[in-house]
């Protein structure tokens, strides 16, 4: 969904601008209260510094690692990431990186309003336990309708949200529904079984 293109700059006082190339699919949550800070007062217990929107998070660069290949890749492979270094991630959005940071720290970050930005960041940033916490919550406490979730489980590749959003189509008014909204990620395995429920409902 993405294209991983990263740029490198350097500069004296050690600060190097990241700018990630994607393509924006998303909601974002507004007025959400935040669980945990990235502030300033996190600087004795980081030791890299994320600059999104103007807004600095503190954070480790290691754990930022193990949760993130993109982010492994970036700080760990590809570049010998000073400590205290500045770096910008440009392209995305403060509240999402914020509630990202959040369910990454073990936090329950997200609601309705605010999952999709999550998962989408978790997506490009390729943290699959974000991606799987997302997807639970999307399964068991999501309100979201039916095409909604079908929609982020055919763009982020979650078989288990889409299996179960299969089954909650009981009607045809259900597959009319989806069929309005033109999913373009639409795969042929979907499109196969709503086929088999069309021809199931007309039999029945």
């Amino acid at each position: 969904m993405y294209r991983r293109q990263a740029m490198y700059n350097e500069k004296k006082d050690n600060n190097l601008t990241v700018e990630l190339e994607v393509e924006i699919l998303k909601m974002t949550g507004f007025g959400k209260k935040k669980s945990r800070q990235f502030d300033e007062s996190q600087i004795e217990f980081s030791d890299l510094i994320l600059i999104v929107q103007n807004t600095k998070f503190y954070v480790l660069k290691m754990y930022l690692a193990l949760q993130s290949s993109l982010f492994k890749y970036l700080f760990c492979e590809e570049y010998n990431v000073p400590e205290n270094a500045e770096i910008e991630l440009t392209e995305i959005e403060a509240d999402d990186f914020h509630n990202f940071l959040e369910l990454i720290h073990g936090e329950s970050s997200f609601d309705d309003g605010t999952v999709s930005g999550i998962l989408y960041l978790a997506d490009m940033l390729e943290a699959p336990t974000a991606i799987r916490r997302c997807e639970k919550f999307l399964l068991k406490d999501s309100q979201k309708s039916v095409v909604q979730k079908l929609q982020l489980a055919l763009r982020y590749n979650l078989d288990d949200l889409k299996n179960n959003c299969l089954s909650d189509v009981t009607e045809i008014t259900d597959i009319e529904l989806i069929m309005t909204a033109k999913l373009p990620e639409m795969d042929l395995s979907t499109s196969q079984a709503l086929l088999k429920k069309i021809i199931d409902f007309s039999n029945a």
